[in-house]
């Protein structure tokens, strides 16, 4: 499987509550903060500025595959079932 590990988000989460106080001239991007974490459930997104709940996924109990490498990073050697 192959996850790319460069910027590919199409649509971006922001909390509304920021949204609305945006200063003129900043972008969203320039205005968030925001934490991102695992939970219990899943993978939270949670906003520093109004302290709260951005969106929180429940992967109900599934692994999925991520990669978690930064994009200035070397691809791992492949391993014997990747050759096969």
């Amino acid at each position: 499987m192959n996850i790319p590990n460069t910027l590919e988000i199409k649509a971006f989460m922001h909390c509304a509550k920021c949204l609305r106080e945006i200063p003129d001239g900043v972008s969203p991007a320039e205005w968030a903060r925001v934490n991102v974490g695992w939970t219990k459930l899943g993978l939270q997104v949670w906003c520093v500025r109004h302290d709260t709940n951005v969106v929180h996924i429940d992967f109900q109990g599934q692994k999925h595959p991520a990669n978690v490498r930064p994009t200035d990073s070397e691809p791992p050697a492949p391993s014997s079932k990747d050759t096969n």
